[in-house]
């Protein structure tokens, strides 16, 4: 077995990755990386550096009150 990482934002790896799928002999996993936003926002729940609110309207109050609306 062999692996072979391709960054499909071009066009012509796009193109491969459409070749590929086309040979009997290949078989393509597909796998989904986290943006780095997401990443940071992973962290930040593992760390503890978020907040919880117990409902929606509380949320809405903590953000009027530092809106000072």
């Amino acid at each position: 077995m062999t692996t072979i990482i391709i960054n499909e934002r071009s066009q012509d790896a796009k193109k491969m990755i459409e070749f590929l799928k086309t040979q009997r002999y290949v078989t393509i996993i597909e796998e989904k990386q986290p943006t780095p936003a997401l990443k940071k926002a992973i962290e930040e729940e593992r760390t503890g550096k978020t907040t919880e609110y117990k409902s929606a309207a509380d949320l809405f109050a903590k953000l009027r009150e530092k809106a000072n609306v």
